[in-house]
């Protein structure tokens, strides 16, 4: 499949506003999925530093056995404050693209319930999913070559 638009660098604000996006638009489960899937990628010194700091920035929020086990992070991120805790960690930008481009978000928004209504979503969410987002036509009604404009008009 070929890209129309050229890479370009996306910012850590924008990683995490893609990333709320995300997380308000696709079931807890797939969040929890998504949340494992991306944990279980990093190595044991990132994980254990990741909670290390998420604890550090929510001391109120609840601390599960999250250091070794991508499901027990995922149920450690279904909480409010520590997902207010993360969106303010430095490089959180990295976790949360990962979260974004990982297998459940990705399934979700090309064979899930998210492909239904894909067309609602962002174009950063087509590209995700693979599809090709039609471009606009300046409000041209006639497609064809060398169509008459209507009578009424001149």
């Amino acid at each position: 499949m070929k890209r129309r638009h050229a890479q370009h660098a996306i910012s850590e604000d924008e990683q995490i506003a893609r990333y709320a996006y995300v997380l308000g638009n696709v079931p807890a489960s797939v969040a929890d999925k998504a949340y494992a899937a991306t944990y279980s990628r990093l190595s044991p010194s990132q994980r254990q530093d990741l909670i290390g700091r998420l604890g550090s920035q929510a001391t109120d929020a609840p601390q599960e056995a999250a250091s070794v086990d991508p499901e027990g992070f995922a149920v450690l991120m279904r909480d409010l404050r520590s997902r207010d805790a993360f969106v303010r960690l430095e490089g959180a930008g990295a976790f949360a693209a990962a979260f974004v481009a990982s297998p459940p978000i990705a399934a979700y928004f090309t064979a899930g319930a998210g492909s239904v209504t894909i067309d609602q979503h962002p174009p950063w969410v087509h590209e995700l999913a693979g599809h090709e987002t039609a471009p606009i036509d300046s409000g041209r009604t006639s497609h064809g070559r060398g169509a008459d404009p209507p009578i009424w008009y001149s």
